[in-house]
């Protein structure tokens, strides 16, 4: 694997997971993690996004407090310590330290556009960095606790591109509505449910996996990035 230093607005070295394009020259992309740090699941989707035609960068957001660390969702030991690290985590610091991801590709050269993309917590503070940051666009899969998060009146941010999971555990039906509403309310907030899909449905080999709406999603998402 290849890691990058990022440096952040208060001065840490942040270490980052760094994936070229397989296709030559790459469009930016900031993937954000889950709770499990850059876990086999994120470097595997690195390396899909990166196959898809980006230059990905995936900070260790968890590089404050446990840096390097890998988690594995299925053992309960593991999945707890990945929330109560996500509880521990100043949300405010973690999106400034994504967006010293996005500076690094400026001072690449390739500051042009670049996009943010973030599943479970990532994908809660790519919506944070659309509301707050100059990233050009984000997508959210499966966000948690964007119910007191997208305004209920339209405000700047960028276009930012909602993949919600109609069975989401983490996301009762009541809030779910909370969000398509706010999301409405937004310039360009488009939203997606996919019926009958749990947390996570994009995760490969994950428990709710489900390969028809991962791809689906997918394709949403290089056509809304692509725009």
């Amino acid at each position: 694997m290849n890691f990058i230093t990022l440096k952040t607005s208060d001065g840490f070295a942040m270490p980052a997971l760094y994936v070229p394009s397989t296709k030559g020259a790459g469009r930016p992309l900031v993937l954000i993690q889950e709770i499990f740090g850059i876990n086999p699941a994120m470097q595997a989707a690195a390396n899909a996004w990166a196959a898809e035609g980006f230059d990905v960068v995936v900070p260790d957001l968890f590089a404050r407090s446990k840096p390097g660390i890998q988690l594995d969702p299925t053992k309960p030991e593991e999945f707890k310590q990945g929330i109560d690290l996500m509880m521990a985590m100043d949300q405010e610091q973690a999106v400034r330290d994504l967006d010293a991801a996005r500076e690094w590709f400026v001072a690449q050269g390739k500051g042009e556009f670049v996009g943010a993309l973030g599943y479970c917590l990532g994908g809660r503070l790519a919506v944070m960095m659309a509301l707050s940051t100059k990233i050009n666009a984000t997508v959210s899969y499966y966000g948690v606790g964007l119910e007191g998060l997208i305004p209920a009146e339209k405000v700047a941010a960028a276009p930012c591109l909602l993949h919600i999971a109609e069975k989401d555990g983490f996301v009762p039906a009541e809030a779910r509505a909370v969000i398509l509403k706010n999301a409405a309310v937004q310039a360009e907030m488009p939203a997606h449910v996919y019926p009958g899909c749990d947390h996570a449905f994009a995760r490969p080999n994950g428990e709710h996996y489900d390969a028809a709406a991962a791809n689906l999603a997918r394709e949403r998402t290089l056509a809304f990035l692509q725009r």
